[in-house]
C-alpha cells in the first residue's frame, strides 16, 4: 500500500460532505481534474472504491463510509487542535516561562515581572530563578536575562543595561581601619569578592584614571548578598553592584559607599529570546514592556 497525504484526507472528506465533485472543487478553489486524480491516487492506496460515481450520483461506497466515519472526527480534532494553537499564539494568554538570576530579581527585576502580571492577568508567569547557566531548551525557557558573556547561541540577545560597580565597607571597619582616598591603598585593606570576580578595575569617572592590580582577598562567597552582608558585619571592603547598597539606609546598615569617583560599567544585562518572529503574542507583550520599564527606570543612578 502506498502512502497517502494529509491533504489526501482532507480533500476526501470535503468531498464526502459535499457529495458533489463540483462543490467540492468550487469551495476548495481546486480543479476538478486534481480532484478526481487525487481521490483515485487513495482508492489506489486503500485498494478499495470509496465512492460510486454515475453521470447523476455522486455517493460514497460502504467503504467510503467507514472510512469517512473514522477520518473525520480525527482531521475535526486535528483542526480543532490547529485552531486553539494559533489562537493562543496570537493572544495574550498561555504560560510564560522566565529565567533571571536570583538576586537580581529579588533586588529589583521582580518589580518590572510583577507589573507585568498585573497588566496582563490571563498570562501564567512561571518564573525560574538560579545563578547556574541552564539549558533553556530543555526547561522550555521563553525569555531569559542573562548577565555579561554567558548568551546563548541562536538565542536573540538584547542588551538592556550596563550594572556599575563600586566599592562599599562598614562604617566601623573605616573607623578602625582608616579611610580610603585611592583604590592604591585597597593593597593594606581586608578585601571580599565574589567567587567569580577576583579582578577589580576601577576607573576615576572625572579623570579615566584606572586602577587595576592583583588584590588578595580574604571573604569570598558565590552569593553577592552574602558579600554585602560581609561588608555590613564588617569584615572588610568589597567591590559590588551599585544597587546592592545605593538603596539601603547606610546609618541603620552601617554601610558606606567607599570613592564614588571610582565605578566600572561592570556586567552587561540581557534578555534573551528563541526567535526573531513568529514569537507567542504574550513574549512580544512581555519584550515590550521590559523597554518600557526600562525607559521609565533607571535602576542604577
Amino acid at each position: 500500500m502506498e502512502d497517502h497525504s494529509l491533504d489526501d484526507l482532507l480533500l476526501f472528506v470535503s468531498v464526502a460532505r459535499y457529495q458533489s465533485l463540483t462543490q467540492a472543487s468550487e469551495h476548495l478553489n481546486i480543479p476538478l481534474s486534481t480532484i478526481s486524480r487525487k481521490l483515485k491516487r487513495l482508492e489506489v492506496s486503500l485498494n478499495c472504491r470509496l465512492f460510486n460515481r454515475s453521470a447523476h450520483h455522486f455517493v460514497l461506497t460502504s467503504d467510503g463510509k467507514k472510512y469517512y466515519q473514522h477520518c473525520e472526527p480525527l482531521l475535526t480534532r486535528l483542526n480543532n487542535v490547529s485552531s486553539r494553537v494559533a489562537t493562543e499564539h496570537q493572544s495574550l494568554s498561555g504560560t510564560l516561562k522566565i529565567s533571571a538570576p536570583i538576586n537580581m530579581t529579588q533586588l529589583w527585576l521582580k518589580k518590572c515581572i510583577y507589573e507585568f502580571a498585573e497588566k496582563h492577568p490571563n498570562i501564567c508567569i512561571d518564573l525560574d530563578v538560579q545563578n547556574e547557566k541552564i539549558d533553556l531548551v530543555s526547561k522550555r525557557v521563553d525569555i531569559s536575562f542573562r548577565l555579561g558573556d554567558l548568551i546563548e547561541q541562536d538565542w536573540v540577545a538584547r542588551k538592556l543595561w550596563s550594572i556599575p560597580f563600586g566599592l562599599c565597607a562598614s562604617r566601623s571597619y573605616i573607623e578602625k581601619n582608616g579611610p580610603v582616598t585611592h583604590p592604591k591603598q585597597l593593597v593594606n585593606h581586608r578585601l571580599i569578592t565574589v567567587n567569580n570576580d577576583c579582578h577589580w578595575k576601577l576607573v576615576n569617572q572625572t579623570t579615566n584614571e584606572v586602577f587595576s592590580d592583583e588584590l588578595q582577598f580574604q571573604f569570598s562567597s558565590n552569593d553577592v548578598l552574602l558579600v554585602r552582608d560581609a561588608v555590613v558585619h564588617g569584615l572588610g571592603i568589597a567591590w559590588i553592584p551599585t544597587y546592592y547598597f545605593h538603596e539601603l539606609n547606610h546609618d541603620q546598615h552601617n554601610l558606606l559607599p567607599l570613592l564614588p569617583d571610582w565605578q566600572d560599567a561592570g556586567k552587561e544585562v540581557f534578555i534573551m529570546y528563541r526567535d526573531r518572529d513568529k514569537r507567542p503574542m504574550r513574549v512580544d507583550a512581555f519584550i515590550e514592556h521590559v523597554s518600557m520599564w526600562k525607559n521609565r527606570f533607571n535602576m542604577f543612578v
